[in-house]
């Protein structure tokens, strides 16, 4: 039950990298990944309700590290869609009140849960037979009060709470990430030598945001002085393109299993050739 639920998350991970790129506009990147993780949650659900664990462990192993993953996702994104939907228009002091709002929003949440939060990242076990099995004796954690309200065959005290401590921890990065583009907006300004011309970037998003960190790891700009998302912002505004969250895109490059640098290793071994073959000219 393990293996099957940690290779059906491997899938949903990739088709949520697929979506990222294929959708430029949040709101409607996040209605197609909702959509998508309501679809694996239910097969995992359905999986989960046809069999049994063949031990305790495994059941809390799977509601306190496998099913709160899933489920952080559908919460992280319906929170996306939710910012961008209220994100109000005006000047860049308005919107910074918005999401200042929204991080202190999160900052309550977990000083409400910082009891449980503690346990749950300092690798806490002692009440885990009790908080991450179905159909336990509850203890008083802060349950929420929609506990009742969930199916209990596919629900424990506490596994939506791991899950929501997982997308807001996701939710504050992205928060971060949007005031500190908001704050080098005003720096970041691009003047084409070119003129009129325009150059498009014909290949994939990822294979850019690869290049882009790998100028960034070189300290190639400003003496290194330069910010990864200024630096994306440039990019953006030169082959006009919607690159996303930068920081979360970066870090599923870092992810990859095989060939973390599949575009760099293209170039440098494309360039060589091409050198190679003037040489023997």
């Amino acid at each position: 039950m393990i293996t099957f639920s940690r290779a059906l998350l491997c899938e949903l991970e990739e088709e949520l990298h697929a979506i990222s790129f294929n959708y430029d506009n949040p709101i409607s990147m996040s209605d197609k990944s909702i959509e998508t993780i309501v679809k694996y949650l239910q097969i995992l659900k359905n999986y989960i309700l046809d069999n049994e664990f063949p031990i305790k462990e495994d059941e809390i192993h799977f509601f306190k590290y496998i099913k709160p993953k899933f489920s952080s996702k559908l919460i992280y994104f319906n929170k996306v869609r939710k910012l961008e939907s209220y994100k109000p228009l005006g000047s860049k002091r308005i919107q910074r009140d918005y999401l200042d709002n929204e991080l202190n929003k999160l900052n309550i949440y977990f000083s409400e849960n910082t009891e449980f939060y503690n346990y749950y990242r300092l690798g806490g076990q002692s009440f885990d037979n009790k908080i991450f099995i179905r159909h336990s004796v509850e203890i008083d954690y802060n349950l929420d009060i929609f506990y009742h309200e969930l199916d209990h065959r596919f629900s424990t005290t506490h596994d939506f709470k791991v899950a929501m401590i997982l997308a807001n921890e996701i939710f504050q990065r992205y928060i971060e990430n949007k005031i500190k583009s908001l704050s080098n907006s005003k720096s970041v300004v691009i003047k084409n030598p070119l003129e009129n011309k325009v150059f498009k970037w014909t290949a994939s998003k990822t294979d850019l945001i690869e290049l882009i960190y790998a100028l960034h790891t070189q300290k190639v700009f400003n003496d290194g002085k330069a910010d990864l998302t200024e630096i994306s912002k440039c990019f953006e505004k030169l082959f006009d393109i919607e690159l996303g969250d930068i920081y979360r895109a970066c870090n599923e490059i870092k992810n990859r299993k095989i060939n973390k640098t599949k575009f760099i290793d293209t170039l440098s071994e494309n360039l060589n050739k091409r050198f190679d073959e003037k040489d023997n000219k």
